[in-house]
């Protein structure tokens, strides 16, 4: 199981986000754990083995607060058409595109 950090500035939209992609994680069979927080809370996560980090577009200017707690772990910004959407099925292709290997298919 890989774990995910969704990170956004209050919580409500990264904790909507996850919600909307618990149905493709289960239909896609993606074996991920979607953890939503905001960025007042995420050093309490980083601690702890993460996989990926995905920050909100407005929260992107904290990629580099994020990047000194836990410099192994890979942090990215959510695509707008991804997060302006609340796209759930998207953001496991995308987080899915993220954690596989390269050059799997």
């Amino acid at each position: 199981m890989k774990k995910v950090l969704l990170i956004c500035e209050s919580g409500i939209s990264s904790n909507f986000l996850a919600k909307s992609a618990r149905p493709f994680i289960e239909l896609y069979d993606a074996k991920i754990e979607l953890i939503p927080t905001n960025i007042d809370n995420a050093d309490t996560y980083l601690g702890d083995p993460i996989d990926l980090v995905l920050v909100a577009p407005q929260a992107s200017y904290h990629k580099k607060e994020l990047e000194l707690f836990d410099r192994a772990t890979q942090i990215k910004t959510i695509p707008d058409e991804i997060y302006g959407w609340a796209n759930g099925e998207k953001l496991v292709k995308f987080i899915m595109a993220q954690l596989s290997p390269i050059g799997a298919a």
